[in-house]
């Protein structure tokens, strides 16, 4: 993977352009990030790698799914079904067994890579990933702004669209009802689709409840003061904010096939923890090498006695051995502080408080008393039946010229911790293509989409993105 560095001058460029689309998080008037002039490149050896991990990803969902089945028949241990549906209300337990029965999976996904090249590792499945407006609107720019270079870049809201085309007969209505604070760039994808002769609505969520309803066994969205019938539904922001009973019936509308809910109201398509699955001695068999590969190795946590073995492999011996002879959580803190180091914990939930933004990922690369704190609390998740997952960190930076939006002249080196959000669609025979793509770039090991800022030190500090582009394939 190469970043490929434009003219200082892309800058700038990049800043009015974000700030005239309206491509903000919140409600700031000017976009707030850090500014990269440069793209992510993939040759055609890493583009083909990718789509065959889209491949792989998308069966081992269907195997977690598979496993899910068996449990509730009682082929399975109780505790893959258990897991499964950890802190869901019963009617979201129905909604998701009504899905799980009718077979619907996603046809849309973010893979998150925290490193591509020579290795390839990914941190997470991003099937609900929110701001799907404000990200491709920032991939459009970046593409279009600094056009000129060999590789392509992607088309994810032509892609989107494509797949949105495909649920409906002749011009379907698609509805995303998001938090506030990512309205302003879903209008940037509503402005798109309707460039293109699509209807796309978009609102708060909180309207959620008032704007969709079901009459006659549709499902409908009031707009403009008509009623429109709604055929495909991004859901994943809207789910918290409707009636329980409302998702009950979305699910039973989606498995008659009178909609398309992306992605589908399956609870696992939130959850983490099982991508312990492929690493346990039980189910690895069920699972392909690379996939264990991408994932590099995951520990499903336990109260009682947990095995980091899996972990050991590929770390220098003395940590090796300090890992396999771990048997309990209380143990890790004494681990050295480099082995520490090596460990992050996550929420392996698809529900609560710690699932999603970052809250639930933890390090234990402090001193010996905070790794205690931290283990503590992980307990107490743990006690209270939350599923809990131990990863290696991948500690894999890249040297990235950024400035802030207030000083677009004063573009300075940082050695940046990556996030490389891989868009991908299913094709209409079922194949996974890829549609597009960003670098999401932070000095904070985390990634996120953090605003510039200045730190004690007076250093820069932030995210900044890029677009992705490819050559071959």
């Amino acid at each position: 993977m190469e970043l490929l560095r434009h003219p200082d001058s892309v800058a700038g460029d990049l800043f009015e352009a974000f700030t005239d689309h309206g491509l903000i998080y919140g409600m700031g008037e000017a976009y707030p990030s850090l500014i990269t002039p440069s793209s992510c490149v993939l040759d055609g050896a890493e583009t083909a790698a990718i789509i065959a991990d889209l491949a792989l990803i998308w069966r081992f969902y269907r195997t977690w799914n598979d496993l899910y089945r068996a449990s509730l028949a009682g082929e399975e241990p109780r505790w893959i079904a258990d897991l499964c549906e950890y802190g869901l209300r019963p009617e979201e337990v129905q909604a998701q067994r009504i899905t799980l029965a009718a077979g619907l999976e996603p046809r849309f996904c973010r893979v998150d890579y925290i490193a591509i090249g020579a290795t390839r590792a990914i941190a997470e499945v991003q099937w609900k990933s929110g701001g799907v407006g404000l990200f491709f609107g920032i991939h459009d720019v970046c593409a279009g702004v600094a056009s000129a270079t060999a590789a392509r870049a992607g088309d994810p809201a032509q892609g989107l669209r494509a797949l949105i085309m495909r649920c409906g007969n002749g011009e379907p209505v698609a509805v995303n009802a998001v938090r506030s604070v990512w309205l302003r760039g879903e209008h940037y994808l509503r402005r798109v689709c309707d460039h293109q002769g699509m209807r796309y609505i978009v609102f708060d969520r909180r309207e959620g409840m008032r704007r969709i309803v079901e009459r006659s066994g549709n499902v409908i969205v009031t707009d403009g003061g008509k009623l429109l019938r709604i055929d495909f539904l991004y859901a994943q922001e809207l789910l918290p904010a409707i009636a329980p009973p409302m998702i009950v019936r979305l699910a039973r509308a989606a498995a008659d096939g009178r909609l398309w809910i992306e992605t589908p109201i399956n609870y696992v398509y939130r959850q983490k923890w099982g991508m312990a699955l492929p690493f346990m001695p039980a189910y690895a068999h069920l699972f392909d090498a690379q996939l264990r590969a991408l994932f590099g190795a995951v520990v499903l946590l336990s109260p009682e006695t947990i095995d980091l073995s899996p972990l050991a492999d590929g770390v220098p011996e003395g940590i090796a051995r300090q890992l396999c002879s771990i048997r309990t959580l209380d143990d890790l803190a004494h681990l050295s502080t480099a082995a520490r180091r090596m460990l992050v914990l996550k929420c392996g939930a698809g529900s609560g408080a710690y699932y999603s933004q970052g809250r639930g990922v933890l390090r234990l690369n402090g001193s010996r008393s905070a790794a205690q704190k931290t283990l503590a609390f992980v307990k107490e998740r743990l006690a209270q039946g939350e599923p809990w997952i131990i990863q290696r960190y991948v500690d894999v930076t890249y040297p990235l010229d950024v400035c802030p939006p207030w000083a677009l002249h004063a573009l300075q080196p940082i050695d940046a911790h990556a996030r490389f959000m891989v868009y991908a669609t299913l094709d209409p025979a079922g194949s996974p293509q890829m549609i597009g793509g960003l670098g999401n770039f932070s000095s904070d090991w985390k990634v996120s989409g953090r605003s510039a800022r200045v730190n004690e030190h007076g250093r820069v500090e932030g995210a900044a993105f890029n677009d992705m582009r490819w050559v071959g394939v």
